[in-house]
């Protein structure tokens, strides 16, 4: 879908409210057809179709709702997007309207949150899918309409007529998603297919896989799901939706292979780990000077806490080095998991540990870490039972600077104090 492509009708006898919406329609290189009435729109939209409805709720001659009722019954409008204006608080009235089918209500003493809606309307309209997609149809004419829609988002598309054909370029060809029909010519159906890849060893079984049926029963839904689609729709086809669903797929699949060459990338910057793949000593040094920038840039308060397991040599000494290994790699599993999206584990060397906690207090990581110890000395690591002990330093005075070296010292003091107070405790540096 492209810009110059997006029709707007608005039905508002308001000439200010008007005005105030073609300026927001155009500012995104939307054409705009405005109306007072809703006789007159009605009448509008007999001879054209609109991607966008921006209607009042208080007209001459209907209300928004009824208004809306009308419009669905127009084929050309099913899929048309309709935004209802009020300043109406009436909770019953504007869930008539959803129930009439409006797509969304905005009050028109908000207009900021319409304004942001369109913008990322528009975001999406302009995005175009960048991807090389397979596409399996039998029939030629839906085939030529499919790649048509898919070509104008974007996508480079290769399309066939049978799974045996498409199958043969999936081996050879690196794709970012599959659209294939259920009911295929050939001796391979779309679920045949669908299996095949999934049984795959390599990456390439993990590819997102769209499918297109003429059925929609839940037990075929159902089916679909079990041997390994990602998402699927029903015909006939509603282009926008279509690429709505089919852009989702492909930048979750490009990013999760983003994710795997980030991590190849790291290992060979040589910045994991090779036991625990933990972050190690060296992308420590290198991305916590980072983090402590951008904690003083936003403001937030960070800590640090280097942890490190009690007596860990004397699993060493009775169990062997292969089985300290073990519960070193069960526990930084562990870690992994612990903590929260955009904190940072490090293995500091031997059987000491180190995490950055972003936007966070001291007070906040002394109670979050107190639970994490005593979490952490119920379970057992690699069947062996094990406890930690904790230093916190903390970074939230943004007046003074300060390095990732003394942070690390301040905690690394303050874990001290935990090992001479007995062990398995939480110690924090002075404030």
């Amino acid at each position: 879908m492209s810009i110059s492509s997006i029709n707007v009708l608005i039905i508002e006898n308001s000439r200010l409210f008007t005005d105030l919406l073609t300026t927001l329609m155009k500012s995104h290189g939307f054409d705009t057809v405005s109306c007072t009435t809703g006789k007159e729109a009605l009448e509008i939209s007999k001879d054209c179709s609109f991607n966008l409805i921006c209607v009042a709720y208080h007209l001459p001659d209907f209300s928004g709702d009824v208004l809306c009722q009308a419009m669905r019954s127009n084929r050309a409008l099913i899929n048309s997007r309709i935004i209802l204006f009020t300043a109406e608080d009436n909770n019953e009235l504007l869930k008539d309207a959803l129930l009439a089918g409006v797509t969304d209500i905005y009050n028109k003493n908000e207009f900021a949150q319409f304004q942001t809606y369109i913008a990322r309307y528009a975001n999406f309209v302009k995005a175009n899918l960048v991807g090389r997609a397979l596409l399996i149809e039998d029939s030629s004419s839906q085939q030529q309409w499919l790649k048509a829609q898919l070509e104008c988002s974007g996508l480079e598309v290769d399309a066939f007529l049978t799974a045996e054909e498409a199958m043969d370029a999936f081996m050879h060809v690196q794709y970012d998603i599959v659209i294939t029909d259920m009911i295929l010519a050939g001796k391979m159906s779309g679920l045949h297919l669908v299996r095949t890849i999934r049984r795959l060893g390599s990456e390439k079984g993990l590819i997102p896989i769209f499918a297109i049926t003429a059925y929609d029963e839940i037990s075929r839904r159902i089916e679909l799901f079990q041997v390994g689609v990602s998402d699927y729709m029903a015909k006939p086809i509603n282009p926008e939706e279509l690429l709505f669903r089919i852009s989702s797929l492909i930048k979750a699949y490009q990013i999760h292979h983003e994710l795997i060459n980030e991590r190849k990338m790291l290992q060979e910057m040589a910045l994991l780990d090779p036991l625990t793949h933990l972050y190690n000593r060296a992308a420590l040094n290198q991305l916590l000077p980072k983090a402590i920038a951008n904690a003083k840039r936003e403001q937030t308060p960070v800590c640090l806490v280097v942890m490190d397991l009690d007596f860990f040599k004397r699993i060493n000494d009775e169990c062997g080095h292969d089985q300290g290994d073990q519960v070193l790699i069960e526990t930084a599993n562990w870690l992994r998991n612990a903590f929260r999206k955009g904190d940072l584990v490090f293995r500091w060397g031997g059987e000491e540990f180190v995490i950055f906690l972003h936007k966070c207090t001291l007070n906040e990581a002394k109670e979050l870490m107190e639970k994490q110890k005593d979490r952490f000395s119920k379970r057992q690591m690699a069947n062996y039972p094990i406890t930690a002990s904790f230093g916190i330093s903390s970074y939230a005075n943004f007046q003074t600077e300060i390095c990732h070296e003394n942070l690390f010292k301040q905690a690394d003091k303050a874990l001290y104090k935990a090992k001479q107070s007995g062990r398995n405790c939480v110690v924090c540096a002075p404030d």
